[in-house]
Parts: C-alpha cells; sequence; structure tokens
C-alpha cells in the first residue's frame, strides 16, 4: 500500500528518498507500539523500590521503601530483604509512613548475616496491613542506616533488594512483583554544603 501511494505518474518505481522516508516510518510505527506494549507490561507489574540518599560518612541516610501496585491488585503484605556491607553500614530502625499506619499495618524488622556473603548483612522487613485492607501506593517504611566514619567517599553504596507480596485475599496469593535497588552515596562534605557549594 506504502508503495502505491509513493508510485510516481509513470508507474516508476519509488524514489530512493521516498522508499527511505516509507522504510522510516514504519520502524518508527514498530517502535511505538513496542514502546506502548512495555509500558502496557510495566503497568501490569507491581512494583516495590528501594529509595536512595546521600551523606557523609558517620552520618544518618534515610532510605524510604516505595509501593507501586499494579493496577487492580491490592496487596496486604510484602516481605523485602535488603543486602549490604556490614563495614560500610548499620541497620538502625525503620519507620512506618502515613500510609502503612492508614491501614494498621504492623512492622517488623530483624538483621542477619549474608548467607552466602558474611561480610553483608541481611535486613528484613515485612509489612502487614489489617485484615482486608489494601496497602496504598507510596512511601510504606522510611529505614534509617548509620554510615561508617570509615566508609570512604565517592563511593555507592548498593542496597540489593528482594522481595515477594501476597494480596489481600484468604489464603492470601502471591503478587507478580518488581523488587528494585536502592543506593547511598557517600559524600565527602555534608549535603547542604554541597548544595550551597554548587549553587555559587
Amino acid at each position: 500500500m506504502f508503495c502505491q501511494l509513493w508510485k510516481n505518474e509513470k508507474g516508476g518505481r519509488l524514489p530512493k528518498m521516498a522508499t527511505t522516508l516509507t522504510s522510516a516510518l514504519i520502524l518508527l510505527g514498530f517502535s511505538s507500539l513496542a514502546s506502548l506494549g512495555a509500558q502496557q507490561e510495566g503497568a501490569m507489574v507491581s512494583r516495590w523500590h528501594v529509595g536512595f540518599d546521600k551523606s557523609t560518612p558517620g552520618e544518618l541516610a534515610f532510605i524510604p521503601l516505595i509501593l507501586s501496585p499494579a493496577e487492580g491488585i491490592e496487596i496486604g503484605k510484602i516481605i523485602t530483604e535488603i543486602s549490604f556491607p556490614t563495614d560500610w553500614l548499620s541497620f538502625e530502625e525503620a519507620r512506618k509512613g502515613a500510609l502503612a499506619d492508614s491501614v494498621n499495618a504492623v512492622l517488623q524488622t530483624a538483621v542477619r548475616t549474608g548467607d552466602e556473603n558474611p561480610e553483608n548483612s541481611i535486613l528484613e522487613v515485612i509489612v502487614t496491613s489489617e485484615a482486608n485492607k489494601a496497602i496504598p501506593s507510596g512511601i510504606v517504611v522510611r529505614l534509617i542506616f548509620q554510615i561508617s566514619p570509615l566508609a570512604p567517599t565517592g563511593e555507592i553504596i548498593e542496597l540489593i533488594n528482594k522481595a515477594e507480596a501476597f494480596t489481600t485475599d484468604d489464603p492470601p496469593q502471591p503478587v507478580d512483583l518488581t523488587a528494585e535497588n536502592g543506593e547511598i552515596e557517600t559524600l565527602d562534605i555534608p549535603v547542604m554544603f554541597a548544595c550551597f557549594f554548587y549553587m555559587h
């Protein structure tokens, strides 16, 4: 069809420029369809994201845990394990956000030595909502870590996240969940001073 539209009056072949343009339009169409398909597929999968922070060695870092449920999915329980280097970080506490309080969620935490790497620690966080109440989308929990004074500056400390989630059904059903890692960047100057420096 495209070729017929671009033929000249003598019924000759497409000019080279027209052929190139037609190919580009076709490729653009396929690319747009692929992008739309990827977006739709992403919307069908719930996401549990560990956030990021920047701080100096010896100071605290605050990391949000963020839930994005897929459309139509009601999540009542999340179990996550976050692995981090023991020499550079130590877990201080976890605080429920307003979203967790709104469903009377119970928050449990425990720290253990890494299963495969003893130089890492694993923080287990369990969030369980009240029966038949779905955990809302947004920041559910905030984690507080202490950065070791001996941690090197200019480093990205990765927080490796493994998680699973379950519906509010009785009995609960597993949810298709994507777990996204977080990170802490160690600075050589405090964040406020860094902002002042770059603004002047």
